[in-house]
């Protein structure tokens, strides 16, 4: 149990700020859709922009070819992509006057937003510890990090999409 606990311990420690910064603000990003809200367009591009820039910057400094890279990448993508269309928001009503919809409460942007932080850390982690399996937890996570950009891609068409198709309806003071 003390090794379980010093290795978890090294792991946490090991681990850099920006990180830790990283999963609080998806944490936090996430948590504001377990309630009805109304949200100006830029604002719900955040998470968004967060796994794409994070997806795309996983293909940094890969040891492998650029082919390998591209066909893991572009795998991912295109799963990603088509599950982002397929989940993408559902969308009350829009004020295209004042560029904001309202969405309802759901507990899946939480929980897709930790998934893929812990999809991404996970597999950093293990093959940071597990050496003799870092080039197969390595090609992992790129493919992961096109998932990620894959998915808020197609989630991103689906809510351009559904914004367009909602009904407009300005947003009143209440449904703030």
């Amino acid at each position: 149990m003390t090794s379980f606990l010093a290795i978890t311990g090294g792991i946490l420690g090991g681990t850099p700020v920006w990180v830790w910064g990283l999963l609080a603000l998806l944490t936090w990003l996430g948590s504001l859709s377990l309630r009805q809200r109304s949200v100006p367009l830029r604002r719900i591009a955040v998470a968004p922009a967060v796994f794409i820039i994070w997806g795309l910057s996983g293909l940094a400094g890969r040891p492998f070819d650029a082919a390998t890279i591209a066909v893991l990448w572009l795998g991912g993508l295109a799963g990603g992509g088509l599950a982002g269309l397929a989940t993408g928001p559902r969308i009350l009503s829009a004020d295209p006057v004042a560029r904001r919809i309202t969405l309802p409460a759901s507990g899946w942007p939480l929980a897709r937003n930790l998934i893929f932080f812990f999809a991404h850390y996970v597999l950093n982690v293990l093959a940071a510890i597990q050496p003799a399996h870092k080039a197969a937890l390595m090609q992992a996570t790129i493919a992961v990090s096109g998932a990620s950009a894959g998915y808020f891609i197609g989630w991103s068409l689906a809510l351009w999409r559904r914004y367009r198709a909602a009904p407009d309806e300005p947003v009143t003071a209440a449904a703030l």
